[in-house]
């Protein structure tokens, strides 16, 4: 029952979007959505946070948009080649190192503390 009445509110489907562009302009001035919209997220707004917090909902338009700027950007940092073969030789070392941790670190470690089954010798 719960499942069709989800399913056909007016807060699903094809209409999220539109409610979700009401719920923004609510969040940058709640005069600009209809005093039953303006009440809707008032009630919205008071339920606690999941940190059990009551901090006020903030306008995620600016947020999305800073992230999409800085995506633009490109990335952070740079890694700058370096014509030292001998730096590339470690880091290749270093590389092939934590492989080895990954894939043979689980066979050699000691998972059955009481020895109930024998471990089978698995080839390199």
């Amino acid at each position: 029952m719960m499942e069709a009445s989800i399913g056909s509110s007016y807060l699903f489907g094809g209409n999220a979007p539109y409610v979700e562009d009401l719920y923004e302009s609510y969040l940058l001035d709640p005069n600009s959505v209809s005093d039953h919209w303006r009440t809707y997220f008032d009630n919205v707004n008071r339920v606690p946070s999941v940190d059990g917090g009551n901090h006020p909902d903030i306008a995620h338009a600016p947020i999305v948009a800073s992230f999409a700027e800085r995506a633009k950007q490109g990335p952070i940092r740079k890694v700058s080649d370096s014509v030292d073969a001998e730096m590339g030789r470690k880091r290749v070392a270093v590389q092939q190192l934590i492989a080895a941790y990954r894939n043979v670190g689980n066979r050699l470690a000691h998972i059955d503390p009481l020895k109930r089954t024998e471990r089978p010798d698995i080839p390199e």
